[in-house]
């Protein structure tokens, strides 16, 4: 999506011989009529204004059925105006109004998510347009160290090409090499500790994660995310990799992880978990102390169990 805006203002910005003024916000942050309202204040001078809308996704139906029909019908004529949606399901989207007459008007664009084979085939293309060939088995621990996040995946793989110079080649050494740098690696790391009976490696990947200057709140978010999910997955223990997947809208492969981790923990232990994350949350709000000692206090009273 990122990119498909980006080859939208270059286009204006070739077909004017200037970019357009750019305005960018978030459906957290302001109201659709509002951001609507903003495309019709663009200059008499210049090409125009370029208007992104990010997350629109939060806006209730009833609300977008209301706005965006009406200024479809008299849009703004000097003001190109783009709406992304993340994580929308696409039998939904397809069935909405609002789309099938963007759609038909050639003005819709939909980007489904990459299934888990795909990323490896996506991730050696993107590769070779750097001027390195990835293998295969690269290509698997680089997705299996950041995840499945397209945005994430493409920063870690500049990162790699980076770190390998004039060399050709990126391999699985580089990869394992590039983790220890990696702070997607590093969270991954501290959450696959919290199996480990000793705090040792919870620790250590604490340590780390703050060296590469990760927030102590971001932590804590990443944190309790992973333990609800493994709560979840504790709670259906009959459940397949597969169902589980799409029970928690997760590809298989972190399902399977999932489904492995969560058998180290009962559900107890893990209600247990979130109440000391929640506990040292509220105490990073309101004490003056050094967020780390309440981070490493959480972590040494978290484990399997």
């Amino acid at each position: 999506m990122e990119r498909a805006v980006r080859r939208l203002e270059e286009a204006l910005t070739a077909r004017f011989g200037e970019p357009p003024v750019k305005i960018t916000e978030s459906a957290t942050e302001v109201s659709l009529e509002d951001f609507l309202a903003q495309a019709r204040l663009a200059s008499l001078f210049g090409p125009g204004q370029l208007l992104v809308l990010r997350r629109a996704e939060v806006y209730p139906d009833e609300v977008v059925q209301a706005a965006l029909p009406a200024y479809l019908d008299h849009p703004a004529p000097r003001s190109w105006v783009v709406l992304t949606a993340f994580g929308l399901k696409s039998r939904e989207v397809e069935r909405h109004p609002v789309w099938s007459r963007l759609k038909k008007g050639e003005a819709a664009l939909g980007f489904r998510r990459l299934k888990e084979e795909e990323i490896c085939q996506w991730l050696t293309r993107e590769a070779k347009g750097l001027g390195k060939n990835l293998s295969p088995a690269a290509a698997q621990a680089l997705v299996a160290m950041v995840g499945d996040n397209l945005a994430e995946l493409t920063q870690e793989l500049e990162k790699l090409v980076l770190f390998a110079g004039t060399e050709a080649n990126l391999t699985p050494g580089m990869v394992a090499k590039l983790a220890s740098h990696s702070k997607s690696f590093t969270i991954f790391a501290l959450v696959d500790a919290l199996g480990e009976a000793h705090p040792q490696k919870r620790l250590a990947a604490l340590d780390h994660l703050l060296e590469l200057g990760e927030p102590a709140a971001r932590i804590l978010t990443m944190l309790a995310r992973q333990v609800r999910l493994l709560l979840k997955a504790r709670e259906t223990p009959n459940a397949s990799p597969g169902e589980l997947a799409s029970r928690l809208g997760l590809p298989p492969r972190v399902a399977r992880t999932l489904s492995q981790q969560a058998a180290r923990f009962s559900p107890l232990a893990l209600r247990r978990h979130l109440k000391l994350l929640h506990e040292a949350d509220r105490h990073l709000k309101t004490s003056t102390g050094n967020p780390r000692l309440w981070l490493e206090w959480t972590l040494l009273q978290m484990g399997p169990g």
